[in-house]
């Protein structure tokens, strides 16, 4: 081998590394994008279950006030809960 085909292949080499290196620095901002999104989702979820807790009791609460307006049966207000749940799974 002569000495030019060494300088060629370190400069394919120092190439080669400086595109890793490259590659890598773009992964490492991709990845902290990603997180920082995930940090932004991850506090939205943990207020949501506040929300649907509140929407839970308010729900309940109306559906009480109705039903004692009407008077209706014992067996309809032991349904409240399941009903209030029903509502929450569908709309939040």
């Amino acid at each position: 081998m002569d000495l030019q085909s060494k300088t060629a292949g370190k400069e394919d080499v120092s190439s080669e590394v400086r595109r890793l290196r490259a590659e890598l620095d773009d992964l490492k901002s991709r990845l902290a994008e990603i997180r920082s999104v995930s940090d932004v989702e991850n506090a939205q979820r943990d207020t949501n279950p506040w929300l649907k807790i509140a929407a839970t009791v308010g729900v309940t609460f109306a559906l009480g006030k109705l039903i004692q307006a009407l008077r209706l049966p014992t067996a309809t207000a032991v349904a409240i809960p399941m009903i209030s749940n029903e509502v929450n799974r569908r709309f939040l």
